[in-house]
């Protein structure tokens, strides 16, 4: 059994890209937000494949993809602030990507926008995957430790959105502030905003001797 002891955590290169859009689409095939994007899974899972590949190179070119080394679990981050562009010609690649299923994902989009905050430099979480016959390993916690570990000594805040009550409680435990769910129309499901505050070190036992 592999623990979080035991992973090596490196940036993604180019030629990790289709496997690590094969190990989003794993890792989010079977969620709520999916099901209501698409019902059948057999088409989500095909769709899923050329939609999670524009973020995978968006993430290569313009953000920070953490990854470990046995490309079990991976993060795209995004640094944030009010003008950064999304990935190049996008209307045109999700109406590629998603076919008959484009208004769902632009529907999405749009409640995902309306929720972002702004004003505030920040690293955005935009996916953190881990593949289905690796969670609750600690890979996830790994990777979101490592990344933390450069906000907290840059000073710079973290947001992501939640899309189930166990995901929430994790990043709850790695110091995420929820704030009131939203819902996807429809009577869709709801996420969790979360918004990270950099953290400030901890002192050492030998430190904590010190001031005593």
């Amino acid at each position: 059994m592999t623990g979080a002891r035991d992973l090596t955590i490196r940036r993604a290169e180019p030629t990790d890209a289709g496997r690590l859009t094969a190990l989003l689409t794993d890792a989010f095939l079977i969620s709520p937000v999916g099901n209501w994007l698409i019902p059948g899974i057999g088409v989500r899972r095909h769709v899923y494949l050329r939609y999670f590949d524009i973020f995978v190179r968006h993430g290569l070119a313009h953000g920070l993809v953490d990854v470990t080394d046995d490309l079990t679990g991976v993060a795209i981050w995004l640094p944030r602030d009010h003008d950064t562009p999304g990935p190049d010609n996008y209307d045109r690649q999700l109406a590629e990507a998603t076919g008959t299923w484009a208004d769902r994902f632009r529907a999405l989009d749009k409640t995902f926008d309306e929720q972002h905050p702004h004003g505030v430099f920040h690293h955005h979480l935009l996916f953190l995957g881990v593949l289905p016959s690796q969670q609750s390993r600690g890979i996830g916690s790994a990777l979101l430790a490592h990344h933390h570990a450069q906000l907290d000594a840059e000073g710079i805040p973290a947001y992501l959105e939640a899309s189930m009550p166990r995901n929430r409680d994790l990043y709850l435990r790695h110091d995420y502030t929820a704030r009131d769910a939203f819902h996807l129309p429809d009577d869709g499901p709801p996420l969790w905003p979360m918004w990270r505050e950099p953290q400030a070190a901890q002192p050492t036992a030998r430190e904590d001797d010190a001031r005593s």
